[in-house]
């Protein structure tokens, strides 16, 4: 007996086209994510192409599995959901082949929640998500190209979703539809909450009719039409184009989206957060526009000084250009640099937001004075010309200091250099650095990469701002004086990366001074320091 697991109407499509590839004899099981009517009507489709079919509940999951296995010997698993507990609680790779096939945006996009943890147990009898994907015998996609297996364990489907009897409409009439997923983790309340503002906000940004719900995570919008559809979306959108010449679809990463663009009358667009930018640039090269969306509308004044930077600052001012959060005005503050760095500047000075001062060599202390004295906002944010800002760096930076007025000063954590393996946003909120803790600890070292910071203009002019005789450490020295105990947090977030290291030398004299404040020596400092 040859069994195809399913956890989503997408899953139900793809399924349905290795039964008509493999020309095999299926018995089906549906695993019930949600209430989402659209879950049991996908799993009652599987009996067109499955002889039997298992719809499993919450509620008597385990009898319901086990009474449908009863008495038959399975000799083959297709599985969509590699990690899915329930279908590898009774998968015996001893006596049964393992197929693969399509799950979504994780076929395409990488790294994912399976390229990135392959030495998780996900088997009862101890194996590995790397080594269930080792077992695949062949991968089944629908897309042109997956990145989860190799190429010579790969089979094309063509995923034909139109129906035989279609007739576009010729009306001239247009529908603008917004497909609904969930941003960052479904388990995490913040993100649900994030979900809903940015999809509210892209909804009145696109002008769209009518909203579309994820089969799997419903987010309550206000004021557009729910719909109610009893079709996936690769299914629905020809009974949208029988009644509307053309249909408008827009959204954040939906697969949806690599379908739908190839339908006459249809035109597709992506949202681009800083909860998804990843995946959407993954998209973007899939021939999928899209556009920024920030939850916040702040304007932040970014100061980049710069000396001798000509090999390395292009990349920096990208970087910032590439952020999720647009509202920015850039100020290049150059310290007498004998290079190209100004030939560099000069032409993305066309940019209304980038401006670029030439100042007589005098130092970074004395530089980053005047970069400052240039900003115009309440929030300054600090970007070395040979580093480089993830896209998600200033909003993910800034929105802790917008929710939290207590908040003066907030950093992040930076890569030494870039990998693609860690482009995608990672949070570990109670790893955060904050209080007391950080306090003390800021004797050790500098808890501050001055490259991730963002902090209230008004506490920097209390603090005296920069000062003058610390270059080299001349950033740890303002913190120092900006932070106590309640305002300040280093997220648990990588958010940037060096293109060069920092000399340690350049930072022992002030250890000392500091450490000095905190009652320590510099040797308690270096027997002690936090790694």
């Amino acid at each position: 007996m040859n069994v195809i697991f399913c956890t989503s109407p997408f899953q139900v499509l793809v399924a349905r086209e290795i039964a008509r590839y493999t020309n095999l004899e299926f018995c089906g099981m549906y695993l019930l994510m949600s209430d989402d009517p659209r879950q049991k009507i996908y799993a009652e489709k599987m009996k067109e192409f499955c002889q039997d079919v298992c719809i499993l509940y919450e509620e008597n999951l385990l009898e319901t599995l086990q009474n449908f296995l009863s008495g038959k010997t399975i000799s083959s698993l297709f599985l969509a959901s590699l990690d899915n507990p329930v279908a590898l609680s009774f998968f015996n790779p001893k006596v049964m082949q393992l197929f693969t096939f399509d799950d979504g945006s994780t076929s395409m996009i990488v790294p994912n929640m399976y390229t990135q943890n392959q030495n998780r147990i996900v088997s009862s009898l101890g194996l590995t998500l790397g080594q269930i994907m080792n077992l695949s015998q062949n991968h089944f996609t629908v897309f042109e190209k997956t990145v989860l297996f190799e190429e010579g364990r790969q089979i094309p489907l063509c995923l034909d979703t139109k129906p035989v009897d279609f007739k576009r409409a010729n009306n001239g009439q247009t529908l603008r539809v917004f497909l609904g997923q969930a941003l960052g983790s479904v388990f995490d309340e913040e993100d649900i909450e994030i979900t809903k503002y940015l999809t509210q906000k892209a909804i009145q940004d696109c002008g769209a009719d009518i909203y579309y719900p994820h089969p799997r995570v419903a987010i309550e919008i206000e004021d557009v039409q729910v719909a109610t559809p009893s079709k996936c979306f690769e299914e629905e959108i020809y009974d949208l184009l029988a009644e509307y010449e053309f249909v408008e679809v827009y959204g954040f990463y939906s697969t949806s989206f690599i379908f739908a663009k190839e339908i006459e009358g249809v035109k597709v667009e992506g949202y681009r957060t800083f909860l998804s930018s990843f995946e959407s640039d993954i998209l973007s090269n899939q021939g999928v526009p899209n556009k920024n969306l920030s939850s916040s509308d702040v304007c932040v004044d970014v100061v980049m000084p710069a000396y001798n930077a000509s090999k390395t600052i292009e990349d920096s001012i990208q970087s910032v250009l590439n952020q999720t959060h647009q509202q920015f005005r850039l100020w290049i503050v150059d310290d007498g640099s004998t290079d190209e760095t100004q030939e560099v500047c000069q032409k993305y000075l066309n940019d209304s937001r980038i401006h670029y001062k030439k100042l007589v060599h005098h130092g970074i202390s004395q530089t980053l004075i005047e970069g400052v004295n240039q900003t115009l906002g309440d929030y300054v944010a600090r970007i070395d010309s040979d580093d480089v800002w993830m896209p998600w760096h200033l909003e993910t930076v800034l929105h802790p200091l917008e929710a939290n007025p207590s908040l003066d000063i907030v950093g992040s954590r930076v890569n030494l250099e870039e990998s693609e393996k860690k482009r995608m946003l990672k949070r570990n909120r109670q790893n955060h650095l904050y209080g007391e803790t950080l306090w003390f600890q800021l004797a050790y070292r500098n808890l501050f990469h001055p490259s991730t910071v963002i902090f209230r203009k008004s506490v920097y002019e209390e603090a005296g701002g920069y000062q003058l005789g610390y270059d080299g450490y001349e950033d740890w020295h303002l913190w120092a004086r900006m932070i106590t105990k309640e305002n300040a947090v280093v997220l648990n977030v990588i958010t940037a990366y060096e293109q060069t290291n920092e000399s340690y030398y350049r930072r022992m004299t002030f250890r000392a001074r500091l450490a000095k404040t905190r009652g320590l020596s510099l040797e308690e400092v270096l027997e002690g320091e936090v790694r």
